[in-house]
């Protein structure tokens, strides 16, 4: 793990890692990785992550390491020539383990400060999602947005890597006011002549026009995992949903407070995912409930007032990924929203986390 040596530790990162003690959690530990960081993204295999953060020059790039945090290596810089220098990030392993697919800025206009934020991986306007081959770090662009009104977010593959997920704007937001309005999109993906390929490009908007965050397919391609706001009005308010996509039935499995960033536990068997439910005083966790929205139990609680550990800090669970044992999660917690600033830490997730249980 990335130590802090003798420098104190910041009262947010106190706060996190002292709350791994909390009896309403069922989390053993918590560990820092790095003191910056952004989206993650666990290997098949089990022996490295993905982290997207801040480079040098002030723009987002794809990193690789080991789960520990040690040997890092940046797998975009110097690829100016292809990607740009612009934002570079929400990096999602192919299940080969031999390919990353990514979001990276479009070169158009880069270095403008208003267009260079809406293009921050979180954001993922003025974007397009790429591929790379992790043994040569070749790089073959899998989508060309259109100018004006581009923009991806979150991609992941299919668990047999036969499928691309990913949602995509098709209208921009009024000056300052809301999200945009995006689509759920999947597409067939395979090499052709010794290129990655889509085919059969299909769109879903389960609900009505609004902002989506895709979090993938279930293990079977049955259904979608989904982030929508279309049915709220409130800032900051959002619902996790899956949709069959034969028989179209859309399900919210978490509402009325802020819900995103769900995940399918290695087994199948539950999700994990960020919610504001009863934090009083703000700030999001990790919660976890069974496939079909019952039995939600907390699974972090960073933002518990009554633990000693508690700096009146606002901690925001965000985008997470779990060790295919199933064992830890590597999580990118922010302390900013605007900045996104915020840490990125290892999770060792108590034995018998995904038992049944009762909200707390």
């Amino acid at each position: 793990m990335c130590s802090t040596g003798d420098n104190p530790l910041s009262d947010a990162l106190t706060q996190i890692i002292g709350s791994a003690n909390s009896a309403r959690g069922r989390i053993k530990s918590i560990s820092l990785i790095r003191m910056n960081g952004g989206r993650v993204a666990w290997s098949p295999d089990g022996s490295s992550i993905l982290i997207d953060r801040k480079n040098a020059d002030g723009y987002y790039d794809v990193f690789l390491l080991s789960p520990d945090g040690s040997m890092e290596k940046c797998l975009t810089s110097g690829l100016a020539d292809t990607l740009g220098v612009g934002h570079i990030g929400q990096p999602a392993w192919h299940p080969s383990g031999k390919y990353i697919v990514f979001q990276a800025q479009k070169k158009y206009k880069q270095g403008r400060w208003g267009r260079d934020l809406a293009a921050t991986p979180g954001f993922g306007r003025h974007s397009d999602l790429w591929l790379m081959e992790l043994k040569t770090r070749l790089c073959h662009r899998l989508t060309n947005t259109k100018e004006g009104i581009s923009g991806v977010l979150h991609p992941h593959f299919s668990h047999d890597g036969s499928i691309l997920s990913w949602t995509e704007m098709i209208e921009e937001p009024a000056f300052l006011k809301g999200y945009g309005k995006w689509l759920i999109k999947l597409a067939n993906f395979r090499f052709h002549k010794g290129r990655p390929s889509l085919s059969k490009v299909r769109s879903y908007q389960p609900g009505s026009a609004g902002w989506y965050e895709n979090h993938g397919l279930s293990r079977d391609n049955k259904r979608l995992l989904f982030t929508a706001t279309f049915e709220n009005s409130k800032a900051f308010h959002s619902n996790v949903y899956t949709y069959e996509i034969a028989t179209k039935r859309l399900k919210c499995l978490a509402k009325k407070k802020w819900n995103e960033h769900a995940l399918y536990s290695p087994s199948g068997m539950r999700i994990v995912w960020m919610s504001g439910m009863n934090n009083k005083r703000g700030g999001t966790d990790y919660w976890i409930m069974n496939t079909d929205g019952s039995d939600k139990v907390r699974l972090s609680d960073w933002n518990n007032p009554k633990l000693q550990s508690y700096r009146r800090k606002m901690i925001i669970a965000a985008d997470a990924s779990f060790s295919p044992t199933g064992k830890h999660l590597v999580a990118y917690l922010q302390t900013n929203l605007l900045t996104q600033d915020g840490v990125t830490i290892l999770i060792e997730l108590k034995k018998n986390w995904e038992r049944p249980g009762s909200s707390n």
